[in-house]
């Protein structure tokens, strides 16, 4: 029972610090969508622009891992560590709010995604799109368990003793009778 119980409470506690992960990674996305979206030029008939894109190391290096993509109708603007990659363009992103997802991305990674479909002054829309490999994060997770499984077999362990010991000692009475 007890060997079941610290089973439980590990896939929990490795689930529950997954997703603050998540959401701290979610909130920074979003700031750069935001810086993104507000940083959008787009002239008649001509290919986005961005006046102020986001500043990460990883957004200058070819497959950094962070990447951004703007698309419209008349063209596709895209971050430098995207290179000659790009980011799958699914039909169904919201125009309310980002929407998070992870996914298959470029170089053969699996990037969690940041997606939202703004619309434009002139009636047109444009699909903004921020992706970070995911690896770190599962890299992090597996970490996590790891350290927290060791701990857990250690209190398993004593907690085993403790209760052969609880049931040797509240049975010593007995052995008289």
């Amino acid at each position: 029972a007890i060997l079941l119980a610290l089973a439980v409470a590990w896939l929990f506690m490795t689930l529950l610090f997954e997703h603050p992960l998540e959401r701290r990674l979610q909130a920074e996305m979003t700031r750069d969508g935001l810086r993104l979206v507000a940083g959008l030029v787009i002239a008649p008939g001509a290919a986005p622009r961005i006046d102020r894109p986001p500043v990460d190391s990883r957004l200058e290096t070819p497959a950094g891992g962070y990447y951004w993509e703007v698309s419209t109708a008349d063209g596709t603007l895209r971050s430098r560590s995207l290179w000659d990659g790009d980011l799958r363009r699914p039909a169904d992103v919201p125009a309310d709010g980002w929407r998070l997802q992870r996914v298959a991305g470029p170089y053969g990674r699996p990037v969690s995604i940041l997606e939202r479909r703004v619309e434009l002054a002139d009636g047109k829309h444009a699909l903004v799109q921020l992706a970070l490999d995911a690896t770190p994060l599962a890299s992090a997770r597996a970490e996590f368990g790891r350290e927290l499984a060791a701990f857990l077999a250690v209190l398993w362990l004593v907690l085993s003793a403790a209760a052969w010991l609880q049931v040797r000692l509240g049975l010593r009475p007995l052995g008289r009778v």
